[in-house]
């Protein structure tokens, strides 16, 4: 499958990646990683994915399934951001918000 890669913050920075139906998440995101950073992550260091259908809202990809079980298909947008962290586990999440969300002027664009 093709997808869209974003590499920047605002969203002008993209290229296209062709990946096997078969790989798993965690493999396309330590890809991505050092293609992005220029680096595989160091120890704390998470990657989070997000994806998108064109049209569609962002959606955060789990690292334990396939691309296809991830709901992944050709044409869709993707984007990591890296995160540190000494556990593998999520704190809860109130009043969540999309990875590259800027505050302008007191609103949020994404």
């Amino acid at each position: 499958m093709i997808l869209t890669v974003l590499s920047g913050r605002q969203e002008t920075e993209w290229f296209d990646i062709e990946v096997a139906d078969e790989y798993s998440v965690e493999h396309l995101k330590l890809m991505l990683g050092v293609r992005i950073f220029g680096e595989p992550p160091a120890e704390g260091m998470q990657y989070i994915m997000e994806a998108k259908f064109p049209e569609g809202l962002w959606f955060r990809v789990e690292d334990v399934q396939l691309l296809t079980g991830a709901g992944l298909r050709e044409g869709c947008t993707v984007r990591i951001q890296r995160a540190f962290s000494t556990t593998q586990d999520e704190a809860p999440v109130y009043g969540r918000r999309s990875l590259f969300q800027n505050e302008k002027n007191g609103s949020i664009h994404t």
